[in-house]
């Protein structure tokens, strides 16, 4: 079974792919070209910076949330 996760990942590297691509045969001087695609390179991390971020943030929520429910579980569990 294919994980999601793999699957998008291989989307935006093809995306950011095509896109340098695009810039390297773009007609603009290559000095240019290259300035470009540093801003975009930085830019790409910093917003996959964020997502791994608010990716770590909702998974420890999510580990507490289900931390809580299984003290809820025992106790149910204990008074029956």
């Amino acid at each position: 079974m294919k994980r999601p996760m793999s699957g998008l990942m291989m989307l935006v590297g093809g995306g950011v792919l095509g896109a340098g691509l695009g810039l390297l045969f773009a007609p603009c001087a290559g000095e240019k070209s290259r300035k470009k695609m540093m801003r975009m390179g930085k830019t790409i991390g910093n917003k996959s910076d964020r997502m791994m971020r608010d990716i770590a943030d909702r998974i420890d929520d999510l580990a507490d949330t289900m931390s809580s429910m299984s003290g809820k579980a025992g106790k149910f569990m204990h008074l029956r």
